[in-house]
Order: structure tokens, then sequence, then C-alpha cells
């Protein structure tokens, strides 16, 4: 597949902001979560039993099994949503990636380049639209550098035979006019300032 990517951490500033902050959500869910299973279950048993020395004593042990069962569960869950994010945020840094590379590919003057992203990538609506508006520039250019050629050799035939004669023929003129003039529209359509 030629779009596959191997490198997870492409933008890691990104990428690890983003793990950085789903982790800070999760976490402060778990601890509301474990807060409230606190104080509306482990507290108001051991309020009820707390006078019964033999039942106290025997919740103690469960109550702590019971933690540290919670506290590995949640390191593991944790732990499995990092990986998730990573893979989560790769769908949106790898697109983000490629859009850099092509935009500054294109600014440097290279409209061949077509944005391409694998299924499991976002922004695939932005790369169509990108790529259209690549494709628009370099059908634009291409009429214009098939227009400058034309005129061009125009120019260099009137001079080649200018030695001899006062001026081009009708014909040739009309089509050098012609060729400017769509020129000029073709560079109407681009807000330059």
């Amino acid at each position: 597949m030629q779009w596959r990517r191997r490198n997870y951490l492409i933008n890691k500033d990104f990428q690890l902001r983003y793990v950085a902050r789903l982790m800070f959500g999760i976490l402060a869910m778990a601890l509301v979560v474990a807060v409230t299973l606190y104080y509306t279950t482990w507290a108001r048993i051991m309020d009820e039993f707390y006078n019964v020395p033999r039942i106290a004593s025997q919740f103690a042990p469960l109550f702590q099994s019971v933690n540290q069962n919670l506290v590995l569960m949640l390191s593991l869950f944790l732990l499995a949503a990092a990986v998730l994010a990573i893979f989560l945020s790769h769908a949106i840094a790898g697109p983000m990636f490629r859009f850099e590379q092509t935009m500054r590919a294109v600014a440097m003057g290279d409209l061949t380049l077509r944005i391409g992203l694998r299924k499991s990538d976002e922004f695939k609506p932005l790369a169509e639209l990108l790529n259209e508006m690549i494709g628009s520039l370099r059908g634009e250019l291409k009429q214009d550098a098939r227009l400058v050629e034309e005129t061009t050799e125009i120019l260099r035939k009137l001079q080649a035979g200018g030695a001899g004669k006062k001026g081009g023929s009708s014909a040739e003129i009309t089509k050098v006019n012609a060729n400017l003039l769509q020129l000029r529209q073709n560079m109407k359509r681009f807000k330059l300032e």
C-alpha cells in the first residue's frame, strides 16, 4: 500500500499533547468515579460495621484487596487508553504531516503532487479540496505556459522575418493580441495583493 506509515509518532509534540490531554481527562473521570464509589459504598459500609470489630476486621483486607485491584485496573486502563490515543492521534497527525509536506512543495513550485491518505485517516474532504486546488492551479499554469510558448513562437517568427518586412501579418498580430488578452484574463482570476 502506497500510503502506509510505519512511524506512529509523526508529529511528536502534537501527539504527546493529545495523549496528555486525553489521559488527564480519563484520569479526572476515574478520580471522580473512585471518590464517588468510595463515599457512596465503602465509606458507608465501614460506617455501618465500624462498631462491630469482628466484621470490621474482615472488611479491612477485602477493602485493601479491592483498592489494589482498582489501582491495577486503572493503570492498565490508562496504559491501553494511551496506546489508543497514539493510534487515534496518528489518524490526525499523519494527514497534517502530509499536508505540510505537500504545501511546502507547492510553495516551491511543484504542482505535480497529490495528497493521498489512508482509509483510516481524518481530513479526507480537506485532502480532496487541496488536490482540487493544486490541480486547478496546474491546469491554469499549463494553459498560461501554452499561451506564452505560442506567443513566443509567433514573435520569433516575426523577428526572423521582420528584417525584410515592415510588420507581421494581420493574423499573427491578432493571435498575439488574443494570447495576451487571455493571459490578462487568467491573471485577473488571482488575488495578488
